[in-house]
């Protein structure tokens, strides 16, 4: 239906890309669950990257992103290490999602101003969340009483630089980031001793 081929397929842990079919079975075989990227989008084709960009402008249409955790070629996937440790391999989503989406949808094409972005990226989502997960009542808004998570970005330099091919760079134009009130982000540098994140559970209904 889209097209694909047995090359639209990277292994994530080795970055090696599927020749053909039988180098397909011959990893489904040897290593049915690897983590594997499917591209179907091309943005260097102008009707793919339309595509894209039409979807991201529907109105409320929510940016998210099923990020990977980072695979090493040891297996490993925790490092409390930065840099990261050379070798990891993810898909640049989860490093540049919401720098690439602000960068294209408001600097770029003019589809949405800052407050709209943000309403996408961080007010929808947690509405959404806050069905199943009532903690996420207190996230997506600044407000008295509400969760001090706060992100502060350069409007002008903020866009993300992960690539399928050096999939960990981070993005730039993140200036400060408070989770629970504390910075994680200070000054365009990571802290690196700030672990202040703490998981939330949904209820099952």
């Amino acid at each position: 239906m889209w097209g694909l081929s047995p090359s639209n397929i990277v292994i994530v842990a080795t970055g090696e890309r599927i020749r053909d079919e039988a180098h397909l079975r011959h990893v489904r075989s040897t290593d049915p669950g690897a983590a594997c990227i499917v591209e179907f989008l091309d943005e260097e084709n102008p009707a793919d990257r339309a595509l894209l960009e039409r979807s991201l402008g529907f109105p409320d249409s929510i940016v998210a992103s099923d990020a990977m955790h980072v695979t090493w070629p040891d297996g490993s996937t925790e490092s409390r290490e930065w840099p990261l440790p050379a070798g990891g391999m993810t898909h640049p989503r989860t490093a540049g999602t919401f720098a690439r989406s602000l960068r294209t949808m408001v600097r770029e094409r003019g589809a949405w101003t800052w407050a709209e972005a943000f309403r996408r990226c961080s007010y929808l989502p947690a509405r959404v969340l806050d069905l199943v997960a009532p903690a996420f009542r207190d996230k997506g808004h600044l407000g008295v009483g509400a969760d001090a998570d706060i992100v502060v970005i350069d409007p002008e330099r903020v866009t993300d630089l992960a690539t399928y091919f050096d999939s960990t760079r981070p993005s730039v134009g993140i200036e400060q980031l408070l989770v629970r009130g504390e910075f994680v982000v200070r000054d365009g540098d990571i802290v690196l001793d700030a672990y202040p994140g703490r998981g939330l559970r949904g209820q099952v209904r």
